[in-house]
């Protein structure tokens, strides 16, 4: 009779080790991790302590950030839907003109045009790209037409080959929207510094953040002197707004790290979901709503020097995050590509995406999203909208087949920089388990 097999300390310790493991990897994928971290909380501590600080930290982060992407100025506002509406007048739009930009957008860039008497125009985008179709672009354009929007969403970047040369012809002033693709290239060249000007968000859950606020960059100087002087005329914002921002990102820090996640906002995500609702989606999103002008408040709140310290350290470490996030994103292009019943997303020629957000399709995205969620990964619909046929602008209403199928189906896939390779593996067998479960159901 053969001897059993004996069972040492060694065999003991693997085998709960593999447990613990098994365990952790349960409910330890958050949605997303931010990219602020200790080094922001000692910059934010340590320009707290000083005064009188805020036009000089404000000029050096506004020069480099400038250099940065490849334009001549750059002016920080409060938001980007306030640098919005400042480019939009800044270019010379007025009442009744119009707007080209893409369906699948934020309700608050169409609101904020509406605020300003300009006619937003949306155009359709690639169906798995997710950004401006050129073609539907050029279609939509008529003699009202004064600008067109291309949004890098998702962190991938339009085709601007064919953006700027349709433009062009057209004598129509491009400004892009970077809120999501702060780094990302198109041909070599960063985004953001492709056409006449661009703006760019840095809020929390940004891939770069300032503790809240926004940046507009152009190379025009006369455009970029009405920007200086808009923003002059504003008043700073009180410090308490970046205490509480600073509160909030440490809270996040301290939230999605693994030693926390998966036993805390996890279980209240997956419970929440059991009961038809998202917390963190309701934590971090705003209600939506018309502008009858451009918000007063926006005027009194003109960035600190802390946000522009915090900044600065942020565009240290950029190209390290980004890369992190291009790794998995890569990752995830390859290894989900063949999985029954999801489509991957689709980059235009010449676009290099640094993967703010890994957007995949699926027919029953609700049950895909419980069903990963079951397995530890956290997923959203996220925030954007068809905002051709949104009922916050019926006016404006025309068809965009492709971002109503987008909007219906897309899912949030995460893609943050923190993950590790063991999370990445995890995540991809949960996906596939999780696609043959909702296709077999």
């Amino acid at each position: 009779m053969d001897e059993a097999p004996r069972i040492t300390e060694t065999h003991l310790l693997s085998t709960a080790n593999l447990a613990l493991e098994a365990l952790l990897a349960l409910g330890k994928i958050p949605r997303f991790s931010p990219s602020f971290s200790p080094a922001e909380l000692f910059v934010v501590a340590r320009t707290l302590a000083k005064s009188n600080e805020d036009v000089p930290t404000i000029e050096r982060f506004e020069h480099e950030f400038a250099h940065y992407i490849g334009f001549d100025h750059a002016v920080m506002v409060p938001s980007a839907r306030f640098g919005f509406s400042l480019l939009l007048a800044g270019l010379g739009l007025k009442p009744d003109d119009e707007v080209i930009m893409p369906a699948l957008t934020y309700w608050a860039i169409p609101a904020m045009a509406l605020a300003m008497g300009v006619r937003p125009v949306f155009a359709d985008i690639g169906l798995n790209t997710h950004v401006l179709d050129p073609e539907s672009f050029e279609a939509r354009i008529t003699d009202k037409t004064k600008a067109v929007v291309p949004t890098h969403l998702f962190g991938t970047p339009c085709d601007m080959d064919a953006i700027n040369a349709i433009a062009q012809k057209h004598g129509i002033k491009v400004i892009e929207d970077t809120a999501q693709a702060t780094g990302a290239r198109y041909k070599g060249k960063r985004v953001g510094g492709l056409g006449d000007a661009a703006y760019f968000t840095f809020g929390l859950t940004k891939n770069m953040t300032t503790l809240s606020g926004a940046m507009v960059a152009t190379s025009d100087a006369d455009l970029a002197r009405y920007l200086r002087e808009q923003m002059d005329a504003c008043t700073p914002a009180p410090l308490k707004n970046a205490m509480k921002e600073t509160l909030t990102g440490t809270a996040m820090m301290v939230a999605t790290h693994p030693w926390v996640y998966p036993f805390t906002v996890h279980p209240a995500v997956v419970l929440g979901n059991r009961m038809g609702k998202d917390p963190i989606h309701e934590r971090f999103g705003e209600a939506e709503k018309r502008y009858d002008s451009v918000p007063a408040y926006y005027r009194n709140a003109r960035p600190r020097a802390v946000q522009a310290a915090v900044g600065l350290k942020q565009l240290e470490r950029l190209e390290g995050l980004n890369g992190a996030r291009i790794r998995n994103g890569r990752f995830l292009d390859d290894q989900l590509g063949n999985v029954p019943g999801l489509m991957v997303p689709e980059y235009p020629e010449g676009a290099e995406p640094i993967y703010m957000s890994f957007v995949v399709h699926h027919e029953d995205r609700e049950a895909l999203a419980a069903a990963l969620r079951a397995r530890g990964v956290d997923t959203t619909i996220g925030y954007m909208g068809n905002c051709a046929d949104h009922p916050l602008f019926p006016e404006v209403r025309n068809d965009c087949p492709n971002a109503s199928e987008a909007f219906e189906k897309l899912l949030h896939i995460p893609v943050h920089p923190n993950l590790k390779q063991k999370d990445l593996n995890h995540m991809v067998e949960s996906i596939r388990a999780a696609c043959l479960e909702v296709g077999n159901s």
